[in-house]
């Protein structure tokens, strides 16, 4: 199950499906623990950080900078010439758990649309 799934296509033809792999927004830990178990797997099976970015890491900074919401954990993955992959970790405001930081995990992939 999803939290979303989404697909864009244009005259008929996926362009890029989007999805969220959890089923509700998760504490910090737990979030971390996921975005960087994908890291490794993509790591681990020949995918490569486009350039100018990096592997998001479980870092106080990267905590606090999604705490205070001053933007979003974001890094892009690629498998050669057929696939990139968006991996994205961001603040989300969970009604149930008002009191609770919560974290959504995007992930968005396609055909390349940044050069490694």
């Amino acid at each position: 199950m999803t939290r979303f799934f989404t697909v864009s296509y244009n005259k008929g033809i996926i362009e890029n499906v989007r999805m969220s792999p959890q089923i509700e927004p998760l504490l910090y830990d737990d979030a971390i623990k996921i975005v960087l178990d994908l890291q490794d797997q993509w790591r681990k099976t020949g995918w490569v950080l486009t350039r100018e970015y990096q592997p998001l890491v479980n870092t106080p900074e990267l905590h606090d900078s999604l705490r205070r919401m001053k933007g979003t954990g974001m890094t892009f993955w690629q498998a050669g010439d057929l696939y990139q992959a968006m991996l994205n970790m961001a603040r989300f405001k969970d009604d149930r758990h008002p009191s609770e930081e919560r974290y959504l995990i995007t992930l968005q992939i396609a055909e390349p649309w940044v050069k490694p």
